[in-house]
């Protein structure tokens, strides 16, 4: 069976989406976006042979679907439409005919991902302002969010959010890129071994140096996070945020898998050289280990480390952080 990762991201746009009531008192039919906006609509028997939308209403006279229809009578792309109490719009999303997500348009200011990425970005006194702000997320092939967007209500748009995903679709670089000088301010790499299900992710600061690096035990498949936990500030040392996030980005393994053994353990330094060796302890000022063939113990500083992994395939350092489950 697929190995298949859980993007926290996707988890978020997909619990909006299909959060979003489809509700529908009555359809009406329109002959472009122009029309749509002035409210001029159509006779049902004047749609055929030509392209045109199809308007679904709520029971408050609210558009919540809105269909884009070919002049064939194939649906090119389908939206919904979510208001809050006062009937204002606060989330748009899109999809394919095959009801893949293109895209999803979050208004407001207390969209969490915007929320955390201008408390690292900008100070208190920042003099621009985020009210009714718009929050856009790419999704890649309908599956993967590759891209979240940040846009000013009068159209300046202040930073992004770029995912990129390896072979396997686990989430591999995480970019935090200020606009419009398109600068990287914040940067994670995720590193996932399926042997070990362990997750380690370094952190990256705005002149490129680490902030953080560890190593975290993935949680068990039925235990899943669907609530959106973007980073709060240098969340790599905040164990329960971090435990949240992988809840809802991890890979589920539906069998067992055969953990290959080697002879030694192995040591990789920060230089990327790679040492076999028999480890034998973690201490405060180290790590402890033999070479192959000789009886002395000997002692490696932690920071020359860069990982350690055992025989059997498990992470010894950095230490994993085991989560609890409920």
């Amino acid at each position: 069976m697929r190995l298949i990762l859980k993007s926290m991201v996707l988890l978020y746009v997909l619990s909006v989406l299909n959060g979003q009531s489809n509700e529908v008192s009555y359809v009406r039919y329109f002959e472009d976006d122009h029309n749509f906006i002035s409210n001029l609509s159509m006779m049902a028997t004047n749609r055929r042979g030509i392209k045109h939308l199809v308007v679904s209403y709520n029971e408050k006279n609210y558009p919540v679907k809105i269909e884009r229809i070919l002049a064939n009578g194939s649906l090119e792309k389908r939206e919904m439409l979510k208001y809050d109490e006062s009937g204002k719009l606060i989330e748009r999303g899109e999809y394919s005919e095959n009801w893949y997500y293109l895209k999803l348009t979050i208004i407001g200011d207390s969209e969490p991902w915007a929320q955390e990425f201008r408390a690292w970005r900008y100070a208190k006194n920042e003099p621009l302002t985020f009210t009714d702000q718009r929050t856009y997320f790419t999704i890649q092939d309908g599956q993967q969010v590759s891209k979240v967007e940040f846009e000013t209500i009068d159209g300046q748009k202040y930073g992004q959010i770029e995912l990129d995903y390896d072979y396997l679709g686990n989430l591999h670089e995480e970019r935090w890129r200020d606009l419009p000088s398109a600068r990287i301010i914040r940067r994670f790499k995720y590193k996932f071994d399926i042997m070990a299900e362990v997750t380690q992710i370094w952190e990256f600061g705005l002149d490129g140096e680490l902030l953080s690096h560890v190593a975290i035990n993935q949680a068990p498949a039925d235990q899943l996070y669907k609530t959106p936990p973007p980073r709060s500030h240098n969340t790599l040392d905040e164990v329960d945020i971090i435990a949240k996030e992988i809840k809802a980005s991890r890979i589920i393994v539906p069998f067992a898998g055969i953990i290959p053994k080697t002879i030694f353990d192995e040591l990789i330094t920060v230089k990327g050289d790679r040492i076999m060796i028999d480890f034998v302890d973690l201490t405060d000022s180290g790590i402890k280990f033999r070479m192959d063939g000789e009886m002395d113990v000997m002692t490696i500083p932690f920071y020359r480390v860069r990982t350690l992994t055992s025989r059997m395939g498990d992470v010894i350092y950095p230490k994993p952080i085991h989560i609890k489950t409920q």
